[in-house]
């Protein structure tokens, strides 16, 4: 006759083993099987059942990582030190790779990068530098990818997010940016001071005419008469009341009167 407890626990290991031997790979990772140390497949996301003991499961994320560059330290080509903040983005393509050609998939690319990141920055003068950050970002994805590859990783951009400069060279890039707005405005006033006498130019050459030239005069005179505070004193020689002609003396005799009256 069996006894009751050893059939109690018989049940629960075989029921331990049955539980062990299932297992659940998620929407978006991928699982590589290992038979007695080998590889024999990957499986695709869903419940499957494993030897137990025999076989051992390694879920790999197949999700966008990211692996993030702060504060790396570079030397331009005209030897001026910069900050370099950048960040690498990268999927899983083989899952076997990951498993079996490196340890630490993360760390090596992130080591890997950091070096890329000299090599290149040191290819570039700082003003190329810092009118070429897509330029760069390009290279350095091409780059890190070559390796990458080879660990079954997919490397999907790589973008810089800031170049930072020693405080003397902000102070440099400060006094030219600033030298170079007083450039501009004084280019800018210049071109308004040409237009101008352009006109004025234009007009002297209309005023040639005598009549012209007094009518203007009358014209000067009767705007400023129109300030009551004002004390006007003509000097006008007996040539130009007879060039005005005799609008133009009546116009000073109703100029002079509104004055005296004033």
């Amino acid at each position: 006759m069996i006894n009751p407890i050893t059939s109690t626990l018989t049940i629960v290991v075989i029921a331990m083993i049955l539980a062990g031997s299932l297992y659940i790979v998620k929407q978006w990772e991928k699982a590589a099987v290992l038979r007695l140390g080998k590889i024999i497949g990957t499986v695709e996301p869903g419940l499957h059942f494993r030897v137990p003991i025999i076989d051992t499961v390694t879920k790999v994320d197949m999700r966008t990582q990211t692996v993030d560059l702060k504060g790396q330290s570079a030397i331009t080509k005209d030897n001026i030190s910069v900050g370099v903040d950048a960040v690498v983005f990268m999927t899983i393509e083989s899952p076997e790779k990951i498993i079996t050609q490196i340890v630490n998939y993360r760390d090596a690319v992130s080591k890997y990068a950091q070096t890329a990141i000299r090599n290149i920055i040191g290819q570039y003068d700082l003003d190329d530098l810092l009118e070429s950050r897509e330029e760069i970002a390009v290279k350095l994805k091409e780059e890190i990818d070559k390796l990458a590859k080879d660990w079954g990783i997919d490397v999907t951009r790589a973008g810089l997010q800031d170049i930072s400069l020693p405080e003397d060279m902000k102070r440099a890039f400060a006094v030219q940016a600033e030298a170079e707005r007083e450039s501009r405005a004084i280019l800018i006033k210049a071109d308004a001071e040409l237009q101008a006498s352009s006109k004025l130019a234009a007009a002297a050459k209309n005023m040639q005419d005598p009549n012209a030239m007094q009518l203007r005069i009358l014209s000067t005179v009767n705007d400023v008469s129109k300030d009551q505070s004002n004390t006007i004193i003509l000097a006008l020689p007996l040539e130009t009341l007879r060039a005005a002609g005799i609008q133009g003396v009546a116009s000073l005799s109703a100029i002079g009167s509104k004055i005296n009256t004033n």
